[in-house]
């Protein structure tokens, strides 16, 4: 690697670090529609793959640390993937362990994408070949099926089997998959960008777009503004193998290691919540069962978003997890200025060495720069937050990127399309389905159309 390549990585490192601390401190964030959008226009803006997923990999380092922080001092989720958390941040907060899961949350979340990084870049290299097969396609019923459309349709029912409201989520997958083909038929083309999008801000849409109903607007109305309070934190030590015990450790490395590959084609939410409850419930005592539970949550929210981005992109090329299908997807699309997707790109352009050293190097300066700044000031952070930056802010400025995007993508029509796939999305979800369930099959959807329109009944 040259020295402007080196120079490049470390800037990118930083400010993707620095910008994701304070967006995972926001409440609420939704960590597909706040870094897939970025990802998605720093690759249309023409820069070099790699270093978008350098950028990406410092992203999921500082926004899986931060947005824990306002769990355990305020009990408020940072980003989805928090919101598992906050039992156990209450009983924890309960008896006045508020600073103690925080440095343990940090620290856990430091172990868990190190092994996941570790365990992901190890067995991608091993598997590679195995790749080669699960993008051979076969005939069925008429249909030529890529091998690895099967993981990505097993997965697709697990994960609509383990959402809220399991029927509707079954029954979606046909249902919504025919709106993916019925749009792209419409539009003449074969459109990705617009529909992962408009899954994206599903939720934020379906709110937004209810202001507009007196009924739905007036139970919206909150009535003042929220207080936080934050209960007194000891001095935290910098040294994250101190913090965690033998058991907090061990379970965090074993679990960040399966559920790395597992997040391959399962939903990363399912898993951290799964896995924390079985640990928080194995414990006779229910304030330790809920900082462990806790502690290990935090490294399996990092290994899942590693995981699942690395072994999809580096081994099979198709997005076939929630992870791959949600904030990664930039990664596998098409782009006209590569003339192939962005993955294509990194895995013909760049050695197997140099992905790896650029991977560490990027990881290595997230930690360093997020860990002893969160650790040091997550208090004085967490209040500069609430206080100053509106979360609405926020998600106005990412809606307006992606219809800028989809516009980009199909006109005018993109837009309209984009707001219908968002209001579906956003209804589904508010009936308990879960968006990885729609991300996978957006990806399916090409495939799965025709096979039901082959069946034989």
């Amino acid at each position: 690697m040259d020295p402007m390549s080196l120079l490049l990585v470390v800037i990118l490192s930083i400010l993707s670090t620095l910008l994701y601390i304070f967006i995972g401190i926001l409440p609420g964030t939704d960590e597909t529609a706040t870094m897939a959008p970025i990802a998605l226009t720093l690759l249309l803006a023409g820069m070099d793959p790699m270093l978008v997923l350098v950028w990406f990999i410092a992203s999921i380092a500082a926004f899986k640390m931060a947005d824990s922080i306002p769990v355990a001092l305020a009990g408020i989720p940072g980003g989805v993937m928090a919101v598992p958390q906050v039992p156990d941040a209450l009983i924890a907060k309960e008896h006045g362990l508020a600073d103690v899961i925080l440095r343990k949350g940090i620290a856990a979340s430091v172990v868990g994408q190190v092994v996941a990084i570790v365990v992901s870049l190890a067995l991608s290299y091993y598997i590679m070949p195995v790749g080669d097969w699960l993008r051979a396609t076969d005939v069925v019923l008429g249909v030529k099926v890529a091998r690895w459309f099967w993981l990505v349709l097993v997965g697709v029912v697990v994960l609509a089997l383990t959402s809220r409201n399991r029927f509707i989520a079954l029954i979606s997958i046909p249902a919504v998959a025919l709106v993916f083909q019925g749009l792209r038929a419409v539009y003449g083309k074969s459109v990705y960008i617009s529909f992962f999008l408009g899954i994206t801000i599903g939720p934020m849409m379906f709110e937004l777009l209810s202001m507009l109903h007196r009924e739905l607007r007036n139970s919206y109305v909150r009535k003042g503004l929220k207080e936080v309070k934050l209960l007194k934190v000891e001095k935290i030590s910098l040294n994250p193998l101190k913090i965690l015990t033998k058991e907090e450790l061990t379970h965090s490395t074993i679990w960040s290691a399966v559920t790395s590959v597992l997040a391959t084609v399962m939903s990363p939410v399912g898993l951290t919540t799964l896995i924390g409850d079985l640990l928080r419930e194995s414990k006779k005592d229910r304030v330790r069962g809920a900082v462990l539970a806790y502690t290990v949550r935090d490294a399996i929210k990092n290994a899942t978003y590693i995981g699942g981005t690395l072994i999809p992109l580096l081994v099979i090329g198709a997005p076939t997890g929630p992870m791959a299908a949600g904030p990664a997807a930039p990664f596998f699309g098409k782009y006209d200025h590569l003339g192939m997707t962005a993955r294509d790109f990194i895995v013909t352009h760049y050695d197997y060495l140099t992905i790896v050293v650029m991977i560490f190097i990027s990881t290595a300066i997230a930690f360093l720069v997020a860990y002893p700044i969160l650790v040091k000031y997550s208090r004085a952070l967490t209040l500069a937050v609430f206080r100053r930056v509106p979360a609405e802010a926020l998600y106005g400025l990412f809606i307006a990127i992606v219809l800028m995007l989809s516009y980009y993508d199909a006109k005018i029509a993109g837009i309209f399309g984009t707001i219908i796939v968002s209001l579906v999305s956003g209804a589904l979800w508010r009936l308990g389905v879960s968006l990885g369930v729609l991300f996978m099959v957006l990806v399916s959807a090409p495939t799965l159309v025709p096979l039901l329109m082959a069946l034989p009944i």
